[in-house]
């Protein structure tokens, strides 16, 4: 467990873990890097001054990998299985709360980060709508994508800290008569048979509909890594050529790979992004929310690079990406609560995802799955 906190603190009010890519005053930021970015912070990032407004206190800074560019977090071990992945890039923050050192902790989440570890350690996170929070004083990724948002042990404790970070306030409300979309296309038979099962067992109270959406199923993935490849490069690989002992990991190749990305490229990710938002708001005129895995498997072994998805090698980031991209790249809201553990131990997630703005919808379903199942 302790390689999920850079540092801990003496806590003053209700203990929060933080995420080391976000401003506290007088505190150090250090991005994961073994230099790049570093800062002591000069003043709060909005989001924390909300927190603290609220009577939170820093009880730790969480692990994150190199410029949160990884969905997986150096040092961090299953709290099921510590030989296996804790899942990144809020891995600490996960691990933080499903281990108990911490009731709830703040995460970022670009493209599936907050939602890739709670899954994966059997809690519950909390993308929000994009551009519902302040991002100013966060370590940005893509700041088209860029989101931060709770983890925390339920569905209902996530609302209740993003109304504090979003300067609003909801309340779970009864869920019943609400019609579920199914885009099973998403994922084919790319999927673990286990963590499908315990998604549908969880879902199964709900009124499921199958929905189609071709141009996410197509592009999602694509768009959504290209967007990020590209915004964070112009935000970092100028900087590491500057300081190239900054960097130490995979974050490098990532840099270098988003540099060579063209200007017409990302313009047409961005278009493709619109279009994909697009699709998803035009099926929930027919269906309230999304209901999907959240990661199509469980937890790899630490030492794996790929693993085996219904008899399919799949590279471990790949898959663990694949099911959060679309709301990701669409800008909605999604949550994921747990589903319950496989015959091994390991935790599946469910992902609930709704129109922008309506995240107390969202929660309110992922409460009901989380407390009937």
């Amino acid at each position: 467990m302790t390689g999920a906190f850079v540092q801990t603190y003496p806590v003053r009010g209700e203990p929060v873990g933080v995420k080391d890519l976000i401003d506290v005053e007088g505190q150090t930021v250090r991005n994961g890097t073994p230099g790049l970015g570093h800062r002591v912070a000069a003043q709060d990032a909005t989001a924390w001054a909300r927190m603290r407004a609220a009577g939170f206190g820093v009880a730790c800074r969480t692990t994150v990998p190199e410029l949160a560019w990884s969905g997986r977090t150096p040092g961090c071990g299953n709290p099921f299985d510590p030989t296996r992945d804790a899942g990144g890039s809020s891995g600490g923050s996960a691990v933080a709360v499903a281990t108990g050192a911490v009731p709830v902790a703040l995460g970022t989440d670009t493209g599936g980060s907050i939602r890739i570890p709670a899954a994966l350690c059997g809690v519950a996170g909390l993308r929000p709508t994009h551009g519902s929070v302040p991002m100013d004083g966060i370590t940005p990724v893509a700041p088209s994508m860029d989101t931060v948002g709770p983890i925390a042990r339920t569905a209902a404790e996530c609302l209740r800290i993003h109304g504090i970070l979003a300067g609003e306030s909801a309340g779970i409300e009864p869920a019943g008569g609400l019609r579920a979309g199914w885009p099973s296309q998403l994922w084919g038979d790319r999927i673990d048979p286990e963590v499908l099962r315990l998604v549908e067992n969880a879902v199964a109270g709900l009124e499921i509909t199958d929905v189609e959406l071709p141009l996410a199923r197509r592009h999602a993935r694509g768009t959504g890594y290209t967007i990020m490849l590209f915004e964070s490069a112009r935000q970092w690989w100028a900087r590491y050529q500057e300081q190239p002992d900054g960097l130490a990991g995979r974050a490098i190749g990532q840099l270098r790979a988003g540099s060579q990305v063209s200007t017409s490229d990302y313009e047409q990710a961005l278009a493709l992004a619109g279009r994909i938002r697009a699709e998803v708001d035009a099926v929930f005129d027919t269906v309230d929310v999304l209901v999907l895995p959240t990661v199509p498997v469980t937890a790899a072994p630490l030492d794996a690079d790929t693993v085996v998805v219904n008899g399919h090698p799949e590279e471990v980031e790949t898959a663990y990406y694949r099911l959060t991209a679309l709301a990701s790249v669409s800008g909605h809201p999604a949550l994921t609560v747990p589903a319950g553990r496989t015959a091994g131990g390991l935790p599946a997630g469910v992902q609930i995802i709704g129109p922008r703005g309506q995240e107390a919808l969202v929660c309110s379903i992922g409460e009901a799955i989380h407390r009937t199942g």
